[in-house]
């Protein structure tokens, strides 16, 4: 998996851990109830924090000194490294890849003007955006940061797109690619919709039309390395980690670099700041079990697709204890992602029926929620049943009952015929074909019979009887068109009644990523555990704290990357003039 591969390439199908293809689908995130909360005073003596290293100047090969070091150059390094070099300064960048790194495909832009192309520029009004951000993450995000990335992102990717002029535009989720721009295009998200009169407003949780796609996202970020070097001093570090952050009366002044290959030292001397860019820590075992210790007692097995130059995970969190071994505060509530994409996900990650809200039932054969919620909503449900494991059912009218469903992120809406599939372009989660269906069954993903009987016979784990139970009192409300168990909507109430019948498997799903950091603000600024400013010290991406909590939110399908992405510009701005 090269780093052109995208997580959300990945996750836009899985659902079932155990199934290779849930690689592509699931970040398995834990429920709120089951997340600790680490405050900043208990941290820094905690076990996983451990010694910051002593580092010899005799162990220095080279000591450079430039006005900005930023540490790790992925999805917000790299946009770092461009704005500070645009705003005058020049840039030193350390990464442990041999080459600028990406991670992630969908990115929330809203009301950009890439949004105007689809008619969608403003209609979203950003008080709401920020509210329901907000509201799924309990409010214990700031809304500075959101509120800021909501109102400015648009404009910020305007800038970042103008480093790479010759991206293709898609249209529409359907336009093909021309193999010579397979690694360089944009496309929308669920655009257009599968209902005309769709009104996200009348979803409960809304998930809004904000985003786009960009497969090959390590295209984008090459990109912005590249014209940086073009417009001024830029100094590369490639395959080298940053190790400890160098201070000075309080103020960060530098880092100091191993080189991973021969294990000697830069010092990195920064005149005016230092943006770590280092990742999250999901490859962190000691750091998960402190964190985030649910995701680990419910077997959310962590996907990984970044390495080293010498092999080693990306994501082990140095730049959150750099920061702590600093001086710098931890924000209080963690953050895994763990969306679910559907169960019995194949080699490409799509689950079989992507997180559409059919009837579910638990491995007693009983009915469990209303079943229609989105990813992360629906992994925390499945998180907290007997055996961590429930049933999607749905039958052979499932082509025109998808339309019906919520235009949501993994949610698949339209059936098109095989020669109407796209080609040469990543895979959309939001559509599938009947052969699709056919090969989920053929390779076990999927069970499949002509009798309800016959379907429960070819499943080892489930009460068959209760079960026959709970199907035929969901025919019963569905009937009715009033979901008097669990209050669905009439409009996603589809009985089990056109055989053959089909069902397959959800188990908890991947974690994609722990998007909790050190405290921040709209500025990208670190604070010390009196929460005062520390000069100097600047963050973005996911060891920025303050962005999300206790779950990912789905109202803004892409926002990880698209936090990154934009406060990666701001935190290169700043500290290129001292803000």
């Amino acid at each position: 998996m090269h780093d052109s591969i995208s997580r959300r390439t990945f996750i836009g199908s899985a659902g079932a851990a155990g199934a290779l293809g849930a690689l592509a689908g699931v970040g398995s995130v834990s429920g709120p109830a089951a997340v600790t909360i680490a405050l900043a005073e208990d941290v820094s003596g905690a076990d996983w924090v451990g010694e910051e290293p002593q580092i010899d100047d005799a162990d220095v090969k080279e000591e450079v000194t430039v006005d900005v070091v930023v540490v790790g150059c992925s999805d917000s390094g790299s946009v770092a490294v461009r704005s500070a070099v645009e705003n005058g300064a020049s840039v030193a960048f350390v990464e442990k890849a041999d080459h600028v790194n990406a991670c992630g495909s969908d990115i929330a832009v809203p009301n950009g003007n890439i949004q105007e192309r689809y008619g969608r520029k403003g209609i979203v009004d950003v008080d709401q955006l920020v509210r329901v951000h907000q509201e799924e993450s309990l409010y214990q995000t700031k809304e500075g940061i959101a509120r800021r990335f909501c109102t400015e992102m648009g404009d910020v990717f305007d800038w970042i797109l103008e480093a790479d002029p010759d991206v293709l535009v898609l249209d529409t989720i359907f336009d093909d690619v021309p193999d010579d721009k397979a690694d360089n295009y944009l496309m929308p998200c669920r655009y257009p919709y599968a209902d005309e009169s769709y009104d996200y407003n009348s979803e409960a949780i809304p998930t809004f039309p904000v985003s786009v796609k960009f497969p090959a996202l390590s295209t984008l970020t090459g990109l912005q390395v590249e014209k940086a070097k073009s417009e001024g001093e830029v100094h590369e570090y490639f395959g080298h980690a940053g190790r400890k952050l160098i201070m000075e009366d309080g103020r960060c002044v530098g880092v100091y670099a191993e080189n991973l290959t021969d294990g000697g030292y830069v010092r990195l001397n920064a005149k005016k700041g230092v943006i770590l860019c280092t990742g999250d820590y999901k490859d962190n075992a000691d750091m998960l079990q402190a964190l985030t210790p649910d995701v680990i007692e419910n077997g959310c097995t962590t996907l990984s697709i970044l390495t080293a130059v010498d092999g080693s995970k990306v994501c082990v969190g140095d730049g959150h204890k750099m920061g702590i071994w600093a001086g710098a505060r931890l924000q209080s509530h963690h953050c895994p992602m763990i969306h679910h994409m559907g169960g019995g996900a194949g080699p490409d990650g799509r689950g079989v029926m992507g997180i559409n809200g059919y009837l579910q039932l638990n491995l007693a054969g009983k009915r469990f929620m209303n079943e229609d919620l989105p990813g992360q909503q629906l992994e925390n449900q499945i998180e907290q049943l007997p055996g961590r494991a429930s049933y999607q059912f749905f039958d052979s009218a499932w082509p025109e009952q998808c339309k019906n469903f919520p235009e949501g992120h993994g949610v698949v809406l339209f059936c098109l015929d095989e020669d109407e599939a796209p080609k040469n372009h990543a895979t959309n989660t939001n559509w599938r074909t009947k052969q699709d269906i056919q090969d989920a069954v053929d390779q076990g993903r999927c069970y499949t019979s002509d009798t309800l009987e016959g379907l429960l016979d070819q499943i080892d784990d489930i009460d068959r009887d209760a079960a026959l139970e709970s199907i035929a009192r969901y025919n019963e409300i569905a009937a009715n068109g009033d979901d008097e168990d669990f209050g669905k909507d009439s409009r996603r109430l589809f009985p089990l009644e056109n055989p053959p019948y089909y069902c397959c498997k959800l188990t908890p799903a991947f974690n994609l990523a722990n998007m909790d950091g050190l405290e921040s603000d709209e500025d990208c600024h670190t604070f010390d555990a009196d929460r005062n400013v520390i000069p100097g010290l600047y963050v973005a991406g996911n060891v920025q704290g303050g962005r999300f909590a206790y779950q990912y939110p789905i109202s803004m399908p892409g926002c990880s990357v698209g936090f990154a992405l934009f406060y990666g510009y701001v935190a290169g701005k700043n500290a290129a003039l001292g803000l």
